[in-house]
């Protein structure tokens, strides 16, 4: 089916339009989500998170606009973000916070917990809070998660040293308020 007939069709909520989608996007928007949900701990979401990106295409097709990006991308963007609120979830979930969650110079007497790492994590860009998920809560290696998307192992090095930067920043922010 072509694109502009297949976005049609989806539009229409004709169920042969979900089919093609599945048919057309499928392999990239699980490749997508598998890449993000790739922990052994997360491998259980990845059907519930496939399907949930599928449905939400089902019903903010009418939010596609294809003079902002391709409808692949469009696609991909949601699988992408769908993803990682499942990570973050399944995290929130464990309840847990490695003790090298922070470089040594900020660990202040105060415990961090689950909640409060998400919310520090937060001010990082998307992309950013997946390397320090990936490396602070997973404990992946640079290398690993540079081939897991697709940078440079000193980019991934180099952002994660930007970003604890700026969470240093933060917390002595807070610090000096309290």
């Amino acid at each position: 089916m072509e694109e502009k007939q297949l976005i049609q069709t989806l539009r229409e909520k004709d169920f042969r339009g979900l089919e093609a989608l599945i048919d057309d996007y499928g392999f990239a928007i699980c490749q997508a989500v598998w890449g993000i949900l790739n922990h052994p701990a997360e491998a259980s979401y990845r059907k519930e998170v496939e399907n949930e990106v599928f449905y939400k295409i089902w019903e903010k097709i009418g939010d596609f606009d294809p003079q902002k990006a391709s409808f692949k991308t469009w696609c991909v963007t949601i699988a992408r973000n769908q993803a990682l609120d499942k990570k973050r979830q399944v995290i929130r979930d464990l309840r847990y916070v490695p003790s090298e969650i922070l470089p040594e110079t900020l660990a202040w007497d105060e415990h961090l917990g689950t909640e409060r790492f998400l919310e520090l994590v937060a001010v990082l860009a998307p992309e950013d809070q997946l390397i320090f998920l990936k490396y602070f809560f997973f404990q992946d290696k640079p290398k690993d998660i540079a081939a897991d998307l697709g940078l440079s192992a000193a980019l991934v090095s180099n952002r994660l040293a930007r970003g604890k930067e700026k969470l240093r920043n933060v917390l002595e922010k807070e610090r000096g308020k309290a």
